[in-house]
């Protein structure tokens, strides 16, 4: 279905992008990191279809909202609306439904078609988590089978059919992919792999095992030292990231516990003093506190490691 949809983008709008393949190289290499599997021509064609049709289903809503709930009423002076404007009153419903379609279609092409384009990326950071948590214990692995005296070749078929290590096994898919359907010899796919890997970590993994199989060295040994420094490297991670968890909650508690807290206390107050307006207690309540604390949990979740 994917396929279809996409095929279907491609076929109206792919000549487009065609032409332009410099100006998204950078879409290119995050389709590459992420895995994909699909062309950056083909790609930007589903992002602006998908854009479209969104689009589309924003303009009916608006609409159709306006027709059930009608014109909300909005005095002149809070808007500081000029006094000229009184003779077009008549024409207010269209030029709402007008004005707020092309306002909210335009917002929503943006909106869907950036965050389309951003996803890649977003795959691709989320791998790389991935394979700087997994590495050292796939690399403990091909140390052990090393010693056992496999080849370096089928080190890496072993790695890429045992899904425990997750997105390290599927880039080991690549490489062998490159071996044996494309017929590179092992030191050029472990290069394009380098270049194609999302994980700085794994690509210079990569590369000093590249300069101990061109030098004619054992695998074994360095398999071992770059174990161990992996290890204490994410050790240190851990570490890290404990110390900006504590600092994200501290952050947390204040901006959306005890101020705003604080902030209703003294609007309550004012309230009743009759000093104060309760727009912004509402939408403290119902949608600064709410939606921050979901965007709050996205980033916990975002930065935390696998396990």
């Amino acid at each position: 279905m994917a396929n279809s949809y996409f095929s279907f983008a491609y076929s109206v709008f792919g000549s487009y992008f065609l032409k332009r393949r410099l100006k998204y190289q950078s879409l290119r290499q995050n389709l590459l990191r992420s895995r994909m599997n699909i062309g950056y021509d083909m790609y930007l064609s589903g992002a602006v279809l998908t854009a479209i049709l969104c689009t589309i289903v924003m303009f009916i809503c608006f609409n159709l909202i306006i027709s059930i709930i009608g014109i909300p009423e909005i005095p002149g002076s809070r808007l500081q609306i000029p006094a000229w404007t009184a003779d077009y009153i008549a024409y207010k419903a269209v030029a709402f439904h007008i004005i707020g379609s092309i306002i909210l279609g335009g917002g929503c092409f943006t909106i869907v078609y950036r965050s389309v384009i951003v996803y890649p990326a977003i795959v691709a950071a989320d791998r790389k988590r991935k394979i700087d948590q997994i590495l050292p214990s796939a690399i403990n692995y091909m140390s052990a089978m090393s010693g056992a005296g496999i080849l370096p070749v089928n080190l890496f078929r072993a790695l890429a059919s045992n899904n425990i290590y997750g997105e390290v096994s599927v880039e080991a898919r690549y490489l062998v992919r490159d071996l044996e359907m494309l017929g590179n010899n092992l030191v050029s796919a472990m290069k394009n792999l380098a270049v194609t890997t999302p994980s700085s970590i794994m690509q210079e993994f990569l590369q000093g095992a590249i300069t101990v199989v061109t030098s004619g060295g054992e695998l074994e040994p360095y398999f071992k030292i770059k174990m161990e420094q992996y290890i204490i490297e994410n050790r240190q991670r851990q570490k890290e990231f404990l110390e900006t968890l504590g600092l994200l909650g501290e952050t947390y508690v204040t901006a959306f516990v005890a101020g705003p807290l604080f902030l209703i206390i003294v609007i309550s107050i004012m309230s009743i003093m009759g000093g104060a307006d309760m727009l912004f207690l509402y939408a403290l309540v119902y949608a600064i506190v709410p939606v921050g604390s979901i965007l709050f949990i996205v980033l916990i979740s975002t930065i935390t490691p696998e396990e």
